[in-house]
């Protein structure tokens, strides 16, 4: 009975100093996001290129190549990537600026249309036409989002610059822990949730971003059949926020099919659109995505939502798009901490924790 009643104020101790340590993260994450978001998007994308180079060393002809020009030859293919990326980026917000004053003249055309059409000004004092020229501005849109491409671009530039020290620091990383831990298996243990970590998020993203390349391409083609202007842009822009469960799906439908009717002024074509996006985002993310996927991220759908929540509200949009690859690398830390081992099963999709698994 005295063993019990002793063990009791040290449980609940514990208790407090975790909740205590959770919270005091937490804070640290929110208050140092202008210097943690850069530097896990370089990590994520890290982990991809190093899955990159790990495919390389199995290729015949390639694996002769010394690592460190792995390592240069898949970081250069990549910074070029994303220069090209800016540049279609930067060239179809340009046009896009050029357009707005006749989409403007289309959405005002369709709203008077409606108006005349339901007499819907005998309800409402001046009709649709007045509440859209009133609320809804454009130009201001336009500009807000050409701000948000240059902050965008400058964050581009910070993780290009993380993800290029992270791959010349990985050649030695080995090494330094060996030499951190000479005695006992604990640099084998690091070594082993880092080759986890890097199962887990490289094996993820890079089967990802295909999956997103054949979204995208297909969405350019729907576009392009349905004479949507700016198709490239939008193709990117379906690919890219494909990485973000749920949300990303659904803003790759609204936007384009908003684009469609501002250019037409005709709602049958938006709906149009909207639906030929909407197959393409069902066939894609529900029939073959899980297909190709498998269990290779092993968080629940409970999990997912929780954690897509959670790094937003932390981080907005771009912890929406961490969500999935952070909460994965917690997990995966997690797992290999016996003490928080029981919460990693927990949060698993099956309960299998220590192991990337494919299939």
């Amino acid at each position: 009975m005295t063993k019990r009643i002793e063990t009791r104020p040290l449980a609940v101790i514990t208790a407090f100093a975790a909740v205590g340590l959770f919270a005091l993260v937490v804070w640290m994450l929110y208050i140092a996001q202008g210097v943690l978001v850069p530097l896990a998007f370089a990590t994520v994308v890290a982990f991809v290129l190093w899955t990159v180079v790990d495919w390389m060393s199995r290729v015949p002809g390639l694996r002769q190549l010394p690592l460190i020009l792995r390592h240069g030859t898949v970081l250069a293919l990549f910074v070029v990537a994303i220069f090209l990326l800016i540049s279609t980026l930067r060239s179809n917000g340009e046009v896009l600026v050029q357009r707005l004053p006749a989409y403007s003249t289309n959405i005002l055309g369709l709203v008077a249309e409606l108006d005349a059409k339901f007499e819907i000004d005998k309800h409402i004092p001046g009709g649709l036409s007045k509440i859209v020229t009133s609320n809804v501005d454009l130009q201001g849109v336009a500009r807000q989002s050409l701000g948000a491409l240059g902050s965008l671009g400058g964050l581009i530039v910070l993780i290009l610059l993380y993800t290029s020290f992270l791959m010349l620091e990985y050649t030695g990383f080995v090494k330094k822990l060996h030499m951190a831990y000479p005695q006992g298996d604990r640099a084998s243990q690091l070594i082993a949730l880092s080759t986890d970590i890097n199962s887990r998020i490289g094996g993820f993203l890079a089967v990802k971003t295909v999956i997103n390349i054949i979204l995208g391409a297909l969405s350019y083609f729907g576009l392009k059949i349905m004479g949507i202007e700016l198709a490239g842009f939008w193709a990117i822009y379906i690919g890219v926020l494909n990485y973000t469960p749920y949300l990303g799906s659904a803003a790759g439908v609204v936007a384009p099919s908003l684009m469609a009717l501002a250019q037409t002024g005709d709602l049958k074509h938006a709906f149009l659109t909207m639906a030929i996006l909407s197959a393409l985002q069902f066939i894609i993310g529900s029939l073959i995505e899980p297909h190709v996927m498998g269990r290779r991220i092993n968080l629940s759908p409970m999990m997912v939502l929780v954690s897509l929540a959670s790094w937003y509200s932390l981080w907005g949009l771009p912890g929406a798009v961490l969500a999935v690859p952070m909460t994965v690398i917690i997990l995966a830390v997690l797992g290999a901490i016996p003490f928080t081992r029981p919460a990693a099963i927990l949060l698993s999709n099956d309960g299998r924790i220590g192991e990337g698994r494919r299939d």
